[in-house]
């Protein structure tokens, strides 16, 4: 992977446990793609977490619980600089969803890849048919970009926020993203849809198991490593 040094543009909360930072011009990436950061001697991987282009500022989302990204989160502000390597790794194979329904399913900062993976479909939005998001959290405040999510369900993204441990005044769908989808589908038949999962691999096999009981097999579903 290539060097580069990027500059922070700004810095912000999304929720209790995530950090967002926006930064200048990157090199081209595809949806799923990240930058390789090292802190204190150690490095780690954060997707990029906006579809490139369309005069987009590229952004990282941080998850505060130690390790590199905490490091970051105390260190950087806006005017302060990254040093990176990337982008670097496969992305998700968009390619695969051209002329298909698509079901995306994001668990905790696992939304930030699926985001950007949000911002290219709707970017050609004509190429793809009906997009549904399943996004889990174990709490109501933890859910991150209230303000893109609007931007999604009113261009048509239908959007499913599965809280596993919300406080009693939740209206939402409870429990995690797999038990959500296989309580109640994804509002599409699936035989010739295609998936994209960001997420822990627990949360990965669940969904992959959940949706090739309903009839997408795993081949049909994909990941950004």
């Amino acid at each position: 992977m290539d060097a580069g040094r990027a500059d922070v543009i700004a810095v912000w909360d999304e929720g209790p446990l995530l950090r967002a930072v926006s930064l200048s011009a990157l090199p081209p990436y595809r949806a799923g793609q990240a930058l390789r950061i090292e802190h204190d001697g150690a490095s780690a991987y954060f997707a990029l977490a906006t579809g490139y282009g369309k005069d987009r500022a590229p952004e990282l989302l941080l998850r505060r619980g130690g390790g590199v990204a905490d490091g970051l989160i105390a260190s950087l502000e806006a005017g302060s600089s990254l040093d990176y390597l990337g982008p670097g790794g496969p992305g998700f194979p968009l390619e695969h969803a051209h002329g298909k329904d698509v079901v995306l399913v994001a668990a905790g900062a696992g939304i930030s890849a699926i985001r950007s993976v949000i911002d290219a479909l709707l970017d050609e939005r004509g190429r793809y048919g009906r997009i549904a998001l399943f996004y889990g959290q174990e709490r109501e405040a933890e859910f991150a970009y209230p303000a893109a999510r609007a931007s999604w369900a009113a261009a048509g993204v239908t959007v499913t926020l599965c809280a596993r441990d919300p406080d009693a005044s939740w209206t939402g769908a409870r429990g995690q993203v797999h038990d959500v989808i296989l309580a109640h589908g994804v509002g599409m038949a699936l035989d010739h849809a295609v998936a994209y999962l960001c997420g822990m691999p627990g949360m990965v096999s669940g969904v992959r198991e959940t949706l090739a009981s309903q009839g997408l097999p795993p081949e049909r579903t994909y990941l950004n490593f």
